[in-house]
């Protein structure tokens, strides 16, 4: 076995940190290491000293500024140092919101995010309706549905076996006992959770959440070919196309999130830059 292969978890996140430090912040130094994971200065030198041993070749020191900096040749070999890792980091830490506590930046660039509402879901919630997905269990929720019929909150049984985010909202996927059918949930409209019992019924039947198609997306014909070449390249397109493999089940979150459901005429094509090239995919979407 490699001596990569035998390395200990904690201590293979110092050697991720040294290498997302030495990547995108210049270069690191040994009081980053005890600073941030509290370690002596001795374990720190062994740090640094282990991670050349791994990766030589990534790193030198430089005397005059006193650090360790990236080489020409550096090659990433811990961490992920892809440019929407780094910009998920700096969402994070500009969010007004929930902040993760180990994103590793010292440096944090001048950013901000756009203020938007979000829904609340209560942890006492969640908990047992994870805890029912975990054990293929069914539950009774106090749900709050809007539709026109039945727009009040009422009790209901479901069997939840999995969870979906729509890009602005979370739902908990599950089969209803009332309506005979699986369902999406709004977890934020879920205010109660009681009486655990055994599922009555099978999620391996539901096919719209276990059967995935492929969509294909193009720039929108209508713009202009400098305008259609703008947008291939910010999509990394190939071949002029995008393709993307979508649950069913996430059919119809998907057209709306994407504005692919905007009508061609009468909106300018600015406003629709995105089209589906194999529209027959959306003919048989049920939420």
């Amino acid at each position: 076995m490699k001596q990569a292969d035998k390395i200990r978890w904690v201590t293979e996140r110092r050697l991720e940190f040294i290498e997302f430090r030495v990547y995108w912040e210049g270069g690191i130094r040994r009081a980053d290491l005890t600073d941030t994971f509290g370690v002596s200065v001795p374990q720190a030198s062994g740090d640094l000293g282990l991670y050349q041993e791994l990766a030589p070749g990534n790193m030198v020191y430089d005397s005059s500024e006193k650090k360790y900096v990236a080489t020409e040749q550096f090659s990433p070999k811990f961490c992920d140092v892809s440019a929407e890792k780094y910009l998920a980091y700096l969402k994070d830490s500009a969010g007004e919101q929930l902040q993760l506590a180990d994103s590793w930046m010292s440096q944090i660039p001048a950013a901000e995010t756009m203020p938007l509402p979000t829904r609340k879901v209560r942890p006492e919630v969640l908990k047992p309706l994870v805890a029912a997905v975990r054990n293929n269990q069914s539950v009774e929720i106090s749900y709050h549905s809007l539709n026109r019929e039945r727009a009040e909150r009422a009790w209901r049984r479901i069997s939840p076996h999995a969870f979906a985010f729509d890009g602005m909202r979370w739902h908990v996927r599950a089969f209803c006992h009332r309506d005979s059918q699986f369902k999406d949930f709004v977890l934020s409209r879920c205010d109660g959770v009681r009486d655990a019992q055994a599922p009555g019924c099978d999620s391996a039947q539901d096919h719209l959440w276990h059967e995935r198609v492929e969509v294909v997306l193009q720039a929108n014909p209508r713009l202009k070919p400098p305008q259609r070449a703008a947008i291939e390249e910010d999509y990394a397109m190939v071949d002029h196309r995008l393709s993307f493999s979508v649950r069913k089940a996430l059919l119809f979150y998907f057209e709306k999130f994407l504005r692919l459901d905007y009508p061609d005429e009468g909106v300018p094509p600015e406003a629709k830059p995105l089209c589906v090239v194999n529209g027959q995919v959306f003919s048989r979407q049920v939420p």
